[in-house]
């Protein structure tokens, strides 16, 4: 017996299986089983009226499921957007009001005009920097916000959970 032959008869010892259409075959099964059990079409047998008509709704109630996500998420947006726009106001706000105090406190306290003036300045300057850190302090919190918000949202728009599936294929 010649010594490329083996036990099973076949020249290449496995049994007349070659290793490059074994991994075809399993590239070829890899392909099938990652599409969705409810994209599998059965080609035995047309579908019936009642069938397509299912089938229709579903695809339109996902049509309106993303239409719906979508408009949700631009509307978060937005939200976002004219909050960050109101947070930028905070700095601009405190100095106006602690400007707006101190000049008129000093005003009817009858101090002269170049002390005034410059107590007005120093004033300005340092509710300017305590309205710079407070701004900072809400711009960092609602970004860990924001980040917690999204991370959350991308956890809920993965799937329906288990019991609305089961709602879905009662009502469907």
């Amino acid at each position: 017996m010649p010594d490329d032959l083996r036990d099973d008869g076949y020249p290449d010892g496995n049994g007349g299986r070659n290793e490059d259409r074994d991994r075809v075959g399993e590239n070829a099964q890899a392909d099938r089983d990652n599409t969705p059990p409810h994209m599998e079409v059965d080609v035995s047998r047309p579908l019936t009226a009642k069938e397509r008509e299912a089938e229709k709704l579903r695809r339109m109630a996902e049509l309106e499921e993303e239409k719906r996500r979508q408009k949700e998420e631009d509307d978060r947006k937005k939200e976002l957007n004219r909050r960050r726009k109101k947070r930028r106001l905070i700095t601009p706000g405190i100095v106006l009001a602690v400007g707006a105090i101190s000049s008129i406190t000093m005003f009817l306290m009858k101090f002269e005009n170049k002390r005034m003036l410059i107590w007005l300045l120093v004033i300005l300057l340092v509710s300017w920097m305590i309205g710079s850190l407070i701004q900072y302090m809400f711009e960092r919190f609602a970004a860990e916000n924001e980040k917690v918000i999204s991370d959350e949202g991308e956890v809920i728009n993965r799937g329906l959970a288990p019991s609305e599936e089961v709602k879905a294929e009662e009502d469907g």
